[in-house]
């Protein structure tokens, strides 16, 4: 089978021969056969191109970590795509990274880390404590699992702020994640903004949009 859209055809419906071993075969976007396979799953256990990449820097590891579809040992996290998003990032944002994974830290061009990643899809592990790990602009872990919901019980670093100022309380407040025994309603932000101001300014926003809807 040298053909390679013979060769993707047979990759997408899980066909390819057992001995099939043309895994770079690939487009004009250099998006392989080995890429199809990862997507689908059925890339033998003796596969090693993982870093096989298409135009846009995406490589087969990639591909298989967004399916959850690494094998146990695989060790190439740091790989990275041409926006510098790694694997860990992508294995991250769908909640598949091991469960010994510690390489938080690992960030693409704007900062933006695989914590950030795992917050944002809420898949932090229990005892993470990388709160201040922030991209360029200052948005920290903890800023981003304020908006998703992801901050943890007992959570201390309200105070974090972005470059804009905004704490991680005032992110909160906007977006409903704060705990009911909160405190610090006073915390400003660079333009004078309280928390209470945000959590008001989302009540009004709940309050018109109920508005609207019974109208």
């Amino acid at each position: 089978m040298t053909n390679y859209d013979e060769a993707l055809e047979a990759a997408r419906n899980g066909k390819l021969p057992s001995d099939f071993n043309q895994w770079s075969l690939a487009n004009n976007d250099r998006w392989t056969i080995a890429h199809a396979a990862a997507a689908m799953g059925i890339l033998p256990d003796d596969f090693n191109l993982w870093l096989l990449a298409d135009i846009y820097g995406w490589t087969v590891a990639h591909v298989a970590a967004m399916n959850g579809f690494l094998p146990k040992a695989f060790k190439y996290w740091d790989s990275a795509d041409n926006d510098g998003k790694t694997v860990a990032h992508f294995a991250a944002a769908t909640g598949n990274l091991p469960a010994d994974f510690d390489q938080w830290a690992l960030a693409d061009f704007s900062g933006w880390t695989v914590a950030h990643a795992a917050a944002k899809a809420v898949v932090l592990p229990k005892h993470f404590t990388q709160w201040a790990l922030a991209d360029i602009d200052g948005w920290s872990v903890a800023h981003e699992a304020a908006c998703s919901g992801a901050l943890p019980k007992g959570f201390k670093h309200w105070r974090l702020a972005d470059n804009n100022g905004d704490t991680v309380a005032h992110i909160a407040a906007l977006y409903g994640t704060l705990p009911d025994n909160f405190q610090f309603w006073s915390m400003t932000n660079k333009t004078g903004e309280t928390v209470e101001d945000c959590y008001l300014k989302r009540l009004f926003e709940l309050k018109k949009r109920s508005h609207i809807h019974d109208n």
